[in-house]
Protein backbone atom coordinates (compact mmCIF):
# COMPACT_ATOMS: atom_id res chain seq x y z
CA UNK A 1 0.00 0.00 0.00
CA UNK A 2 3.03 2.41 1.02
CA UNK A 3 4.26 2.02 -2.18
CA UNK A 4 1.01 2.78 -4.26
CA UNK A 5 0.66 5.75 -2.34
CA UNK A 6 4.31 6.35 -3.31
CA UNK A 7 3.92 5.80 -7.27
CA UNK A 8 0.73 7.80 -6.76
CA UNK A 9 2.27 10.80 -5.35
CA UNK A 10 5.17 10.63 -8.21
CA UNK A 11 2.75 9.95 -10.93
CA UNK A 12 0.39 13.39 -9.51
CA UNK A 13 3.86 15.31 -9.38
CA UNK A 14 4.73 14.22 -12.72
CA UNK A 15 1.06 15.13 -14.16
CA UNK A 16 1.51 18.50 -12.15
CA UNK A 17 4.66 19.32 -13.82
CA UNK A 18 3.91 18.64 -17.53
CA UNK A 19 1.06 21.29 -16.91
CA UNK A 20 3.28 23.48 -15.99
CA UNK A 21 4.85 23.53 -19.08
CA UNK A 22 1.77 25.60 -20.82
CA UNK A 23 3.41 28.66 -20.57
CA UNK A 24 0.39 31.43 -20.86
CA UNK A 25 -1.87 29.22 -18.53
CA UNK A 26 0.09 29.42 -15.28
CA UNK A 27 1.22 33.05 -13.58
CA UNK A 28 4.66 34.87 -13.70
CA UNK A 29 7.40 33.60 -12.21
CA UNK A 30 7.53 35.13 -8.37
CA UNK A 31 11.33 35.52 -6.60
CA UNK A 32 9.48 35.30 -3.81
CA UNK A 33 8.08 31.75 -4.01
CA UNK A 34 11.31 30.87 -5.71
CA UNK A 35 12.77 32.16 -2.58
CA UNK A 36 10.73 30.59 0.09
CA UNK A 37 10.59 27.03 -1.92
CA UNK A 38 14.49 26.90 -2.01
CA UNK A 39 14.39 27.73 1.79
CA UNK A 40 11.40 25.73 3.13
CA UNK A 41 13.74 22.93 1.44
CA UNK A 42 16.73 23.41 3.03
CA UNK A 43 14.58 23.69 6.71
CA UNK A 44 12.60 20.25 6.05
CA UNK A 45 15.76 18.79 4.94
CA UNK A 46 17.34 19.59 8.05
CA UNK A 47 14.30 18.82 10.37
CA UNK A 48 13.85 15.12 8.34
CA UNK A 49 17.84 14.52 9.43
CA UNK A 50 16.74 15.01 13.29
CA UNK A 51 13.59 12.45 13.08
CA UNK A 52 15.66 9.75 14.69
CA UNK A 53 15.49 11.78 17.85
CA UNK A 54 12.47 12.64 20.01
CA UNK A 55 9.49 14.37 18.40
CA UNK A 56 8.65 15.96 21.12
CA UNK A 57 12.96 17.89 21.25
CA UNK A 58 11.84 19.68 17.63
CA UNK A 59 8.01 19.82 17.90
CA UNK A 60 8.14 23.47 18.14
CA UNK A 61 10.74 23.52 15.02
CA UNK A 62 8.22 20.72 13.10
CA UNK A 63 5.04 23.33 13.71
CA UNK A 64 6.83 26.36 12.75
CA UNK A 65 7.99 24.61 9.49
CA UNK A 66 4.47 23.28 8.89
CA UNK A 67 3.22 26.92 9.27
CA UNK A 68 5.64 28.35 6.87
CA UNK A 69 4.80 25.52 4.41
CA UNK A 70 1.29 26.41 4.63
CA UNK A 71 1.88 30.12 3.93
CA UNK A 72 3.56 29.23 0.81
CA UNK A 73 0.64 27.25 -0.36
CA UNK A 74 -1.41 30.53 0.92
CA UNK A 75 0.69 32.38 -1.08
CA UNK A 76 1.04 29.95 -3.88
CA UNK A 77 -3.09 29.76 -3.89
CA UNK A 78 -3.46 33.64 -3.99
CA UNK A 79 -1.36 34.44 -7.32
CA UNK A 80 -3.79 34.09 -10.17
CA UNK A 81 -3.43 31.08 -12.79
CA UNK A 82 -1.12 29.51 -10.21
CA UNK A 83 -3.09 26.43 -9.98
CA UNK A 84 -0.35 23.90 -10.43
CA UNK A 85 1.89 25.31 -7.95
CA UNK A 86 -1.18 25.77 -5.63
CA UNK A 87 -1.50 21.47 -5.88
CA UNK A 88 1.99 20.77 -5.33
CA UNK A 89 2.26 22.28 -2.75
CA UNK A 90 -1.11 21.24 -1.22
CA UNK A 91 0.00 17.76 -1.62
CA UNK A 92 3.63 18.74 -0.10
CA UNK A 93 1.94 19.40 3.10
CA UNK A 94 -0.99 16.64 3.14
CA UNK A 95 -0.41 15.03 6.48
CA UNK A 96 -2.22 11.79 4.35
CA UNK A 97 -0.05 11.72 1.92
CA UNK A 98 3.70 10.45 1.51
CA UNK A 99 5.58 13.55 1.75
CA UNK A 100 6.35 16.27 4.56
CA UNK A 101 2.87 16.77 5.90
CA UNK A 102 2.63 12.68 6.23
CA UNK A 103 6.53 12.63 7.61
CA UNK A 104 5.71 15.35 10.09
CA UNK A 105 2.32 13.38 11.29
CA UNK A 106 4.11 9.88 11.14
CA UNK A 107 7.03 11.34 13.51
CA UNK A 108 4.57 12.46 15.82
CA UNK A 109 2.65 9.30 16.21
CA UNK A 110 5.61 7.37 16.56
CA UNK A 111 7.56 9.65 18.56
CA UNK A 112 11.17 8.96 16.70
CA UNK A 113 11.35 7.96 13.15
CA UNK A 114 14.58 4.90 11.89
CA UNK A 115 17.82 6.89 10.74
CA UNK A 116 16.49 4.68 7.04
CA UNK A 117 13.03 6.03 6.81
CA UNK A 118 14.26 9.48 7.60
CA UNK A 119 16.90 9.27 4.50
CA UNK A 120 14.46 7.90 2.22
CA UNK A 121 11.66 10.66 2.75
CA UNK A 122 14.42 13.01 2.45
CA UNK A 123 14.95 12.09 -0.93
CA UNK A 124 11.61 12.23 -1.98
CA UNK A 125 10.41 15.38 -0.16
CA UNK A 126 13.90 16.83 -1.77
CA UNK A 127 12.42 15.51 -5.29
CA UNK A 128 8.87 17.47 -4.23
CA UNK A 129 10.68 20.55 -3.19
CA UNK A 130 12.41 20.85 -6.43
CA UNK A 131 9.57 19.72 -8.73
CA UNK A 132 7.91 22.85 -6.47
CA UNK A 133 11.05 24.76 -7.44
CA UNK A 134 11.46 23.92 -10.97
CA UNK A 135 8.24 25.03 -12.17
CA UNK A 136 8.57 28.11 -10.51
CA UNK A 137 11.59 28.67 -12.92
CA UNK A 138 9.85 27.48 -16.06
CA UNK A 139 7.48 30.16 -15.26
CA UNK A 140 10.89 32.75 -15.90
CA UNK A 141 12.48 30.86 -18.31
CA UNK A 142 12.44 27.42 -20.07
CA UNK A 143 14.54 25.18 -17.98
CA UNK A 144 15.31 21.39 -18.15
CA UNK A 145 14.92 20.46 -14.59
Amino acid sequence: MRHFLQRKGAALFALLFLLASCGPFISPFSQEAFKSATSLKARSLAIIAKADQPYAQHQDAVEQLLVDVDAAYEFAKGRPRNDVSTRLWDTLRDPEENLLGGFAARWEEQGRLSTFLAGESSIQIAEAYDIIICVEVTKKRPADC
